[in-house]
């Protein structure tokens, strides 16, 4: 009798499905500083991690259908993978796939082994130099400066960020010297001749050992290796240094333009709307407010053969940032 009871029970414990989490693509968007614990059963949360609101965050999988919480990757964080409820904000562009095929997380290594899947999201920063040596004078490439340097005239590389991985693969020692602006500590980034003459111009932070920076943050996200990464990068700086945006900046050394005739500029050389994925940067300083950078919104095959138009038509609109600002001079 006890044993056929027990039979029973077993058969209808096989008819109950094991609770697996439910992988996950696409964003969660975070509308307020939700907590982010590693375990949503024992509540654990090492560091006391919380997400910023309005930042992005990959999202890994789901806790059960329907969710109440998301795993999410926060970059920075020890472990990276934490829980978040899903009323903390918005998914964006994703759907529940098969749970019987877990997500896994790619395996660590060094500092120049780029991750195995590619981002589609990234932001392209370009910085106009003289603003930003206006509050920099310390750094070498401000000190090296001219007037009649490209970097006075032009706009020159800051970095090309997939949003919103960071130090993918990247050694803990390497990650401590990065935030404490320790870059000579960093690896040299292996680059092409070519290529590594071609950023000595776009990247006048090249002096300051700024590739290492942006290699390790930010291009071992890439899923490609730093000369193709950088060549990308480097590839659309040329463009838009040969594009209406650059020839309204070099005519208005001087004088202030707005965020409307900077739009209009970009939507002629690229396209009706690729102004609204523009944003600008200001800082206070000369008696006024200074255009010191700005950031352009893609999304598609970035590291692959789509054209510069069509990556940033790929992006969503973004908020323009400040109204207007000056265009600073070499000082």
């Amino acid at each position: 009798m006890r044993i056929a009871l027990i039979l029973v029970v077993l058969a209808g414990l096989a008819t109950v499905p094991a609770r697996a989490d439910v992988p996950v693509s696409g964003t969660f968007i975070a509308a307020t500083a939700c907590p982010a614990p590693s375990s949503i059963k024992k509540g654990t949360n090492p560091g006391n991690v919380a997400l910023t609101p309005e930042q992005s965050y990959a999202v890994v999988s789901a806790n059960n259908t329907p969710a109440t919480h998301y795993l999410v990757i926060v970059p920075g964080a020890q472990p990276e993978r934490r829980w978040v409820a899903t009323n903390c904000g918005t998914l964006s562009a994703g759907a529940a796939t098969s749970p019987t095929v877990p997500a896994r997380r790619a395996p660590a290594g060094p500092p120049d082994q780029a991750p195995a899947s590619k981002p589609t999201h990234y932001v392209l920063s370009l910085s106009w130099e003289p603003s930003f040596c206006a509050g920099h004078g310390g750094k070498a490439e401000c000190a090296a400066e001219t007037p009649k340097g490209f970097d006075a005239s032009h706009f020159t590389l800051h970095g090309l960020w997939p949003d919103p991985r960071e130090y993918c693969g990247v050694p803990a020692q390497a990650i401590a010297a990065d935030k404490a602006d320790d870059w000579s500590a960093l690896p040299a980034v292996t680059l092409s001749a070519a290529n590594r003459a071609r950023l000595k111009q776009l990247m006048p932070g090249t002096q300051s050992l700024l590739e290492r920076h942006e290699w390790v943050k930010h291009g071992t996200c890439s899923g490609v290796d730093a000369d193709a990464y950088f060549g990308r990068a480097l590839n659309f700086v040329e463009t838009i240094n040969a594009s209406p945006m650059q020839a309204l900046f070099a005519g208005n050394v001087g004088r202030v333009v707005t965020l409307e005739g900077v739009r209009a500029a970009f939507d002629r050389g690229f396209g009706a709307g690729a102004g609204q994925r523009i944003r600008l940067s200001c800082r206070r300083g000369g008696g006024g407010r200074q255009i010191t950078e700005i950031t352009i919104g893609l999304d598609g095959n970035v590291m692959g053969d789509a054209t510069l138009p069509a990556v940033i038509m790929g992006a969503r609109p973004t908020n323009g940032g400040c109204d207007a600002g000056l265009v600073t001079a070499v000082e």
